[in-house]
């Protein structure tokens, strides 16, 4: 998938966001740090003020991912936020710093600092262990974007958004339910009609012509390989895992139910979808 500029330069009603983002760049920039807005942010952005897609809930909250080397910049990027007295401390947490606005501002740092394993340990104790496979994946597709007041930075794809989602939904829902699976289900339902249904009848043309053909089941397995084209083997790997266990009819699943208390077996079929597309591009 090849990254397209999304231009929100004349969208009033983002001009706050754009201030918050605007402050985060001019701590990162000198540092050589890129900000990547992920999280619900970027789900406004790809699916309500691109195509008009309800999300039902907006946020005022800002999540951003900051590729970094080390534990000394992430600290130090922290420090020139906090210096720059538009931004304060939230408790004890050294992800989270509240605007001046009021909005606060997750920063979740991936890189070189993470473990084998894809994951971080927070300091100093190391006794808060996050989950980041999914941010190194979504750089690659990452699209620029210009914010009002001529702010650009870069978002998520929809695609690494949902791969995204998945990953949080595994290392959280315990403790938060429902939130990345109600996200999750919105993404697979809204694919075709978030500027993807030309491709339903140029690059997936067969799939139209077979005999269980089902609209929006097509959208989730055209995720699914979109999800693909971000992933090596062992990420692949780890996705179908997931995938495979939460679409089985052999047990109830949890994530079906979060996604679609209602109909849990229609949420388990787009998810079979999703798991179909990328399978299918594994063997491209």
């Amino acid at each position: 998938m090849t990254p397209t500029l999304l231009d929100y330069s004349r969208r009033p009603e983002l001009g706050l966001h754009a201030r918050v983002v605007a402050d985060v760049l001019a701590a990162a920039a000198p540092m050589g740090v890129s900000p990547l807005i992920v999280g619900a942010f970027a789900r406004d952005l790809l699916l309500l003020h691109a195509h008009g897609i309800d999300t039902r809930r907006q946020t005022e909250d800002l999540d951003f991912a900051l590729a970094v080397d080390d534990w000394q910049t992430f600290d130090a990027l922290r420090s020139r936020l906090l210096a720059a007295d538009t931004f304060g401390p939230v408790g004890s947490a050294s992800h989270a710093l509240r605007h001046k606005s009021g909005w606060r501002v997750d920063l979740v740092p991936f890189g070189r600092l993470e473990t084998r394993e894809r994951t971080i340990t927070w300091p100093p104790r190391g006794d808060v262990v996050m989950d980041v496979f999914g941010f190194k994946e979504a750089v690659s597709s990452a699209h620029p974007v210009v914010l009002p007041n001529a702010v650009q930075t870069r978002v998520v794809s929809l695609p690494a958004l949902a791969l995204l989602k998945l990953v949080c939904w595994k290392d959280r829902h315990y403790r938060s339910p429902r939130k990345d699976a109600h996200d999750l289900q919105l993404i697979v339902r809204s694919y075709l009609a978030a500027s993807n249904e030309s491709r339903l009848w140029d690059e997936f043309m067969p799939w139209t012509q077979e005999d269980d053909f089902d609209y929006e089941r097509a959208g989730a397995r055209m995720l699914g390989h979109d999800i693909g084209t971000l992933l090596d083997a062992a990420g692949r790997h780890r996705v179908v895992t997931l995938l495979t266990e939460q679409a089985s009819t052999d047990l109830p699943a949890v994530l079906p139910a979060e996604m679609n208390g209602q109909d849990p077996d229609a949420a388990r079929r787009l998810l079979a979808a999703v798991l179909t597309g990328l399978t299918e591009e594994a063997t491209r």
